[in-house]
């Protein structure tokens, strides 16, 4: 008896079972990398002062909540002064089309600089993506 025709359909079947498994979650099928995405902001100032700055924080627009990273640049001269306004550990927490935040930064003087963005995830997303927002923000510009 020839197993090969029998061989095949049974692969036939496997594979079509899989891609129905896939397509159960609403999510089309994707191959997503192993890296971990984060969107970086560099902070300058055209004051010829050094960009300093007391704390900072992105909250959701929508929401009005505070959204909480798990994980900042490492600690290097060259990264002393660009933050992470989202990164994949919230990638679920954003949607498909966006999401509006706004990065705060409270400089030293106690003002606040406000920066608005637009993130994209969800939950069929392989990564975050900015939609909107610069990459440098200017600490002296209110």
């Amino acid at each position: 008896m020839n197993l090969k025709p029998i061989l095949a359909v049974l692969l036939l079947t496997a594979a079509c079972k899989s891609q129905q498994t896939g397509s159960a979650s609403g999510c089309p099928i994707v191959m997503c990398t192993e890296e971990f995405k984060m969107i970086p902001v560099k902070i300058i100032s055209t004051a010829g002062t050094e960009a300093e700055f007391k704390s900072y924080k992105i909250i959701d627009v929508a929401g009005g909540k505070e959204i909480k990273l798990s994980n900042d640049l490492p600690n290097t001269p060259d990264n002393a002064k660009t933050l992470i306004v989202a990164d994949d550990s919230q990638r679920r927490n954003f949607s498909e089309k966006g999401t509006d935040i706004q990065l705060q930064i409270t400089r030293n003087d106690g003002k606040v600089v406000k920066v608005d963005y637009k993130i994209s995830g969800g939950r069929c997303a392989c990564h975050v993506a900015k939609l909107n927002g610069p990459d440098q923000v200017d600490i002296d510009k209110l």
